[in-house]
């Protein structure tokens, strides 16, 4: 009974080895998926890279084998080359039994020839290129002017759109949720929002410290926030940045009494009153991305973050910070919350 999910990928000479090699570098890395390179015949082939590539099967055996992800990569011979009409059987095989089958750039094309694109939505390098490159499609009415495009169990892409093909991939795959891979795949992924590690410098800051547990915490959201820029002006502290919160020693338990300093960034610093200090604060190295929406997601993000730091086995300072850069209370989903974790570096 077959258990371990794989993805087949097809190679032969003068294919465009970039173009499949996001996705399949995440999948054999980051996941249990097998990954699987074959040709027509098992022989080895030479990429448009010139980089030698030994197949680990054949077109014959792939057709024996239930194929979770099938990726046809684009390449100089594939939209007209006759050899590569032998692997119809296996791209109907593959649509007929539900299974994900995935083509870029000229790929596309060779699926249209094989009238494949008729009556689907997809994607491609162009609709005019994809009508030139194959006299047999028909499917121009379907086509969707976008980078990649999943349709049921079909994934197409344009030939410079190798990161938002990998996203359609690992989005039907149900991938997008495993820490590991997201945190690799968000260095790529320019629509997502990439953690990553800072060393912030020395920070002017007006704050008010407050000792509270979760719950104590709530009633300071709006309160606090509007008394330290009135405390700010009063002062005559020239503020140089957004609202921030600092949490000392929080563990994430609801009952735990920590500290927390509410203030504002100023250009420097200057007497002020109690029960309000203003202070540089040293340096801080953290771990850091940008929360969208409301604040009860919070949680999630911190979660997103712990995990990358489990994984590389960094430790955390117990010392975090929240900046908010834009936050709507009518419509929490505008929120823009910076995040940073504190670490302690090796």
């Amino acid at each position: 009974m077959k258990t371990q999910r794989n993805c087949y990928v097809y190679v032969y000479n003068g294919y465009s080895d970039w173009e499949p090699a996001l996705a399949i570098f995440g999948l054999n890395n980051f996941t249990d998926i097998q990954v699987v390179p074959f040709s027509l015949d098992g022989q080895p082939v030479t990429s448009g890279g010139n980089v030698s590539v030994q197949p680990q099967q054949s077109l014959e055996q792939a057709m024996a084998t239930d194929i979770d992800l099938l990726i046809i990569p684009g390449g100089t011979t594939i939209a007209s080359g006759s050899e590569h009409r032998a692997l119809l059987p296996l791209l109907l095989k593959q649509l007929e039994s539900g299974r994900l089958l995935a083509a870029i750039c000229d790929a596309t094309a060779f699926l249209g020839n094989q009238g494949l694109l008729d009556h689907v939505a997809h994607t491609g390098n162009d609709a005019q290129v994809l009508q030139m490159m194959a006299p047999a499609y028909k499917g121009v009415a379907h086509y969707i002017n976008r980078p990649a495009v999943t349709s049921g169990n079909l994934i197409t892409a344009a030939g410079t759109a190798m990161v938002p093909f990998t996203k359609e991939i690992y989005a039907a795959l149900g991938l997008l949720d495993k820490q590991e891979l997201a945190f690799w795949f968000g260095f790529f992924d320019a629509a997502g929002s990439t953690p990553k590690f800072s060393h912030v410098q020395p920070l002017p800051f007006f704050y008010r410290s407050y000792e509270v547990n979760m719950e104590g915490m709530l009633p300071l959201v709006r309160t606090a926030t509007r008394e330290m820029y009135q405390q700010a002006i009063a002062a005559d502290l020239e503020v140089s940045g957004p609202v921030q919160w600092h949490y000392h020693q929080f563990d994430g338990n609801p009952e735990t009494v920590f500290r927390l300093d509410i203030g504002l960034p100023v250009t420097a610093i200057a007497p002020v009153p109690a029960p309000y200090q203003c202070e540089t604060l040293p340096a801080f190295d953290c771990i850091s991305t940008t929360h969208e929406g409301g604040w009860d997601k919070l949680g999630d993000t911190y979660g997103q973050l712990i995990s990358v730091l489990q994984v590389l086995g960094i430790p955390m300072s117990g010392y975090n910070r929240e900046q908010y850069f834009q936050y709507d209370f009518n419509q929490p989903d505008q929120n823009i919350t910076n995040v940073q974790i504190g670490i302690i570096k090796p």
